[in-house]
Order: structure tokens, then C-alpha cells, then sequence
């Protein structure tokens, strides 16, 4: 992993092959305290496991790729989790095997294939993850806002 800031709290990332992409950037965010960010990035993964997040069971249903994809887009959140502190990447992906088609979701890993490249907008604000029993992921709780009790998280 590499990185660069470019000004007004913005930084270029690449990530070279081999690099696992979460713990990548869970480091780069422990490194340089980023409380709250946002990014988004392209290249390739050597293997990845994404899932779609079932509405009516809560459930993530995962799908493991092991074959080099393009990644045509990635896009992500930066945050804590409120418990411990420690950064929580949430991050899509639509990948691409090569026969060009396309696969779309939540990443739970990957690694790099050829190529990362990232570019990362942090806050200034923190933005917590709070674990909630009614809920299957830790919710995201704005600055600003209380952290839901229980039940459906308040709009």
C-alpha cells in the first residue's frame, strides 16, 4: 500500500498486487486518524468475495470469485465503530470477469490483482457504526444524531 495526501484532506492510494483492499485501507485510516471519509477507485482484484444483503432473512448471501476481475468501480465509506474506535470500511464493488460481464455488491475481501488505485475524501466530523440487535450490520449514525435504542433505526 501506498499513499499520498493531495490536499484539502484528499488522498491518491494505490494498492499493488497481493494487496489485501480492506485491510489496506482500514490501515491507511488507522494511520493517519481518519474518523469519517469517503472513496472511490478502480483497477483489478486477483480474487474477491462479494454478497448481496437479503431484505427478508437479514442475511448476507456471499459469492466467492477466484479468477482475476476488473474492477470498473469502487466506492466506500470511512468510519469507526462506536464500541472499540477502530475504522469500519463499507465497500461496493462492480467487478468484471473477462468475458466482460458484470458482478455488482458488498465486498467482504479481496485482493489486488494488477492494480489498485484510489483516491479517499476524509471529514472532518466523525461518523460512527453502531451495532444494533434489530439490525444485520452495524448502523451508520450521523454526526449530530442519537444512536438508535432499539427497533427500527429513526430516519
Amino acid at each position: 500500500m501506498h499513499y499520498h495526501p493531495i490536499g484539502s484532506g484528499r488522498y491518491m492510494m494505490r494498492l499493488d498486487p497481493g494487496d489485501e483492499i480492506i485491510t489496506s485501507l482500514r490501515q491507511f485510516a488507522a494511520d493517519e486518524e481518519v474518523a469519517g471519509g469517503y472513496l472511490t477507485g478502480l483497477g483489478s482484484t486477483s480474487n474477491a468475495t462479494m454478497s448481496w444483503l437479503d431484505p427478508e432473512t437479514g442475511e448476507y448471501v456471499k459469492r466467492k470469485f477466484d479468477e482475476p476481475m476488473e474492477v470498473a468501480n469502487l466506492t466506500g465509506t470511512i468510519s469507526v465503530a462506536a464500541d472499540d474506535g477502530r475504522p469500519f470500511i463499507h465497500l461496493h464493488a462492480v467487478l468484471a470477469p473477462k468475458e466482460l460481464l458484470s458482478y455488482a455488491g458488498h465486498i467482504h475481501d479481496a485482493r489486488t490483482g494488477a492494480v489498485m488505485e484510489i483516491i479517499i475524501f476524509t471529514f472532518p466530523d466523525r461518523i460512527e457504526r453502531h451495532s444494533l440487535p434489530d439490525k444485520p450490520f452495524p448502523w451508520l449514525v450521523l454526526p449530530g444524531e442519537s444512536p438508535p435504542t432499539g427497533g427500527d433505526a429513526e430516519k
